[in-house]
């Protein structure tokens, strides 16, 4: 549903005004070729008949003169929209009698407050309808042919009981040529702007049925489900044929939609955590950036929705943006969503978006899109964080490892207040040290699209001041080997942060670093970065001093040298959690540094982290924030989360009572 179409006035077919407990349902046919005619008719949405919803993209909403001929007037059609009314009256699917809801066509767009309260109900609308028809285009258009594509995935749909589980055989079989152009139309289909719009993620879960149609040629959600799955499972049984049948940019909009669904429709599901949804639509596109928000409504919890309060456009986007944190806390009493403002920002754009209406930098700014949609993006989204959510596979629910850095009691200190202009964050917390090195980082295969990272890039950067005398950095060479290697997986084993890392992560992290000092040939991603990275200081030790000082120590067999390739996850094989694949996670795909404090603490900030910021934890934030102070204020901007070794599950309440830090109350603008 997008809201800021502006077709020609045409209030005079709206006789009627609809309101939050009704809806127009439309019925048209196409009596002879280019006429369409119509009856639109208000009804009680709670006693409405059967109905269908169509599922598409506007496009340019533009109008070239298409329209349904109804006993008021003409109905104006959106240029994208007349094939699929063309399809729909001569598709043997399909009656003149069908009721059909379709949002450009049922809503006077020319009326603000109708809109509004269109949209507030717009999730009850799609699970009342009888099934949703999502329109993916003509199988071809300009530059995009899908020549067979439905037809190719309902064979993929087939196979996972065609050949009984056999991953390897299933695989070798998609090998035939035959089958390239075949995929090729399927990663076309995939490529269609559908996948990416934010209003037709809840316009594809919620119906009862849903049918996608490309051309005349349909698949059930259903059969469509399954296909996206053997297309994963025939990429993922070795590194060497990792995403090859579809791109996996392409991909992963498809499979997210599965895993949605899943979530959606498992048992006892009281609905998807908002903010876990809204970072996993981060690569989504909205015309309006409200709609982040009000398209998911029909998807999240209760508390959530009721948290975001009923849809409306009037206020401005930073306004609501910020509100949305200051709601966050009042129900949730958890500053967490603060994290999510290093992945939604300006700063992390490709380009400056020179933005007018700025958000606080503690309240993220969901206008930003990212390319990289994570099931877990962020520490933020730990498994453990209940409100926060991540997008973990159905059967890895189970989690032992929690972060939360001030502790149960220092949380209830917390005093967390907003300005009136919700320009500033207030909150208690303490300031636990400044940046004093960052290790750096090599641009392959790393999630870091922002363009203060492209100017500024990401070489190792160390303050020319020596270290403090403090007892941290007096630390023996072992002591920092594993704050080092516990800091490198952010002490977990696993991705969905459910389980905290194992020792012999510590050993195998060693040996990886012996076989960099000695020239032995290691997985490209470790070896990069260790290049990079090993003459940064701890005290008066580096890196590389570390490491030559220990002597290397391994169970047999050895740790291997090489990342694990990629399986389906229905193995969950846990000896797929490798220091060297949570390694990769971690530097790769959030796109952490290696950091020291001045004091001698060892954590991973994130990439637009700088020496002289300092690492603070807010009595309200489960994770470490890293902070810039501003100039000529007394305040802070928030940069992102961080990782701190020792200091993520309490720790700082020992300090404070032994009088090594303060409590502060910390501005944030």
């Amino acid at each position: 549903m997008e809201l800021d179409a502006r077709p020609p006035v045409r209030t005079t077919v709206f006789p009627e005004p609809v309101d939050e407990s009704s809806i127009r349902l439309l019925r048209f046919s196409q009596p002879e070729d280019g006429v369409f005619v119509g009856k639109l008719q208000k009804f009680a949405i709670a006693s409405a008949p059967h109905y269908y919803t169509a599922s598409y993209v506007w496009g340019e909403r533009k109008y070239k003169g298409a329209k349904i001929n109804l006993k008021t007037g003409g109905l104006p059609i959106l240029n994208s929209l007349v094939p699929f009314i063309h399809m729909v009256t001569r598709h043997g699917d399909f009656k003149t009698t069908d009721w059909w809801w379709i949002d450009s066509l049922c809503i006077n767009l020319d009326d603000p407050s109708e809109r509004e309260k269109q949209v507030r109900i717009m999730a009850d609308i799609y699970k009342r309808a009888r099934r949703a028809i999502v329109w993916l285009g003509e199988e071809k258009e300009d530059g995009s042919d899908c020549t067979d594509a439905i037809d190719f995935m309902h064979y993929l749909s087939t196979l996972q009981i065609g050949f009984n589980g056999d991953d390897l055989a299933m695989r070798k079989k998609l090998e035939n040529p035959e089958f390239t152009d075949k995929c090729a139309a399927v990663s076309n289909l995939l490529a269609r702007p559908w996948w990416t719009r934010v209003w037709t993620l809840q316009e594809f879960v919620l119906p009862k049925e849903a049918k996608l149609y490309c051309g005349v040629d349909s698949i059930s959600r259903g059969r469509f489900k399954s296909a996206i799955y053997s297309i994963f499972l025939c990429s993922t049984i070795s590194k060497d044929f990792e995403h090859e049948l579809v791109p996996r940019k392409l991909f992963d909009g498809a499979f997210n939609r599965r895993r949605i669904h899943q979530w959606h429709t498992k048992p006892a599901s009281i609905g998807i955590n908002l903010i876990a949804i809204m970072a996993y639509l981060g690569n989504h596109s909205a015309t309006d950036s409200r709609d982040r928000i009000y398209s998911v409504l029909g998807l999240i919890t209760e508390q959530d929705r009721a948290l975001i309060g009923p849809a409306e456009y009037t206020t401005s986007i930073a306004h609501q943006f910020a509100r949305l944190v200051r709601s966050f806390w009042t129900v949730h009493r958890s500053l967490d969503i603060v994290c999510f403002a290093h992945l939604f920002c300006p700063n992390a754009a490709v380009s400056d978006p020179g933005v007018e209406d700025p958000v606080p930098t503690w309240a993220p700014d969901w206008r930003t899109t990212i390319d990289f949609a994570s099931p877990v993006p962020l520490m933020a989204s730990q498994s453990a964080c209940e409100h926060i959510g991540n997008f973990r596979p159905l059967r890895s629910t189970r989690w032992k490892a929690i972060y939360d850095a001030p502790g149960e009691t220092l949380r209830k200190e917390a005093d967390v207040s907003f300005s009136e202009d919700l320009k500033e964050l207030h909150c208690n917390g303490v300031v636990l040290d400044t940046i004093h090195g960052l290790g750096g980082l090599d641009e392959r295969e790393l999630r870091c699209e922002s363009f203060v990272c492209r100017e500024a890039g990401h070489d190792l950067m160390q303050s020319q001041e020596y270290q403090h005398s403090a007892s941290r950095v007096a630390k023996q060479p072992a002591e920092w080997l594993e704050a080092i290697a516990r800091s490198l997986v952010i002490d977990r084993r696993d991705k969905y942060l459910c389980f905290q890392a194992p020792s012999h992560y510590i050993s195998d992290f060693l040996f990886l670093c012996h076989a960099c000092v000695d020239g032995d040939p290691v997985d490209w991603s470790f070896a990069t970065w260790f290049e990079r990275n090993r003459h940064v200081m701890f005290g008066n030790m580096s890196l590389e001093d570390i490491v030559r000082q220990i002597p290397t120590k391994f169970s047999s067999p050895a740790p291997t040298l090489h990342r694990p390739p990629s399986h389906p996850v229905h193995q969950m094989n846990d000896k797929l959690d490798t220091f060297l694949s949570r390694f990769h996670d971690t530097v790769r795909k959030k796109a952490r540094r290696l950091m020291v404090t001045e004091q001698g603490y060892v954590g991973m900030a994130p990439c637009r982290a700088r020496p002289g910021d300092v690492v603070a934890i807010l009595f309200g934030c489960s994770i470490p924030l890293v902070l810039r102070k501003v100039a000529l204020q007394a305040a802070w901007q928030v940069v992102g989360e961080g990782f701190v070794h020792g200091q993520m599950n309490g720790e700082i309440a020992d300090e404070l009572k032994s009088g090594t830090l303060n409590v502060r109350r910390l501005r944030l603008v």
